[in-house]
């Protein structure tokens, strides 16, 4: 028979830093999650005005580019609608992935930013304030990504295909009734 070896275990508890783990999951209860909802208001209002105005122009590009990337990738007429809905919805997930990623500030976020107000922790005007400048940066952000995207000659893809899908998709945004269209937009603004 063969004897085993063993070698003794030392405690590396004492003698190793804490790791930090390299995913944080931030499992708050819900008194937990309002903390820190209110917190990240409070912050945003304190945020210099030239500062939240260029993360707004990011996050308008931002999801600019998920717009485009589901046109692009639903420009494919041999696509069934369900899988084209599916993918595109994918795609333009890139778009809300880089707000996140990058800290940028969208319009849709700010809303919750109500919540601060209704708690008094944030002013009318420091609330209105942030989201004057975060609509008009989301806005002109969007503008100038239409503007790179005109000059790219992006909308010629796939035959033109590209540009026929931005065409359709927009005619199909605004001929819905207006119940529908608040409903729409109340559900993806949930889903954000």
């Amino acid at each position: 028979m063969m004897q085993s070896e063993t070698t003794p275990v030392a405690d590396h508890a004492a003698t190793t830093p804490t790791a930090v783990p390299a995913v944080h999951v931030n499992a708050l209860n819900t008194a937990e999650t309002e903390e820190a909802v209110e917190s990240a208001g409070v912050s945003k209002t304190k945020q210099s005005k030239s500062v939240t105005f260029i993360l707004a122009l990011f996050a308008g590009a931002f999801i600019g580019f998920g717009a485009l990337f589901f046109l692009i990738v639903t420009c494919d007429p041999a696509m069934t609608w369900g899988p084209k809905r599916f993918v595109g919805g994918l795609a333009f997930c890139m778009g809300l992935i880089l707000v996140l990623c990058c800290g940028a500030e969208l319009f849709t976020g700010n809303s919750l930013m109500a919540s601060n107000l209704a708690a008094r922790r944030i002013s009318l005007p420091a609330l209105v304030r942030n989201w004057v400048i975060v609509w008009f940066g989301n806005l002109l952000g969007a503008l100038i990504l239409v503007a790179l995207i005109a000059m790219a000659g992006t909308m010629g893809l796939n035959d033109g295909l590209v540009g026929e899908t931005a065409v359709s998709t927009a005619i199909s945004k605004v001929t819905l009734d207006p119940v529908t269209l608040f409903a729409r937009g109340v559900l993806c603004n949930v889903l954000v």
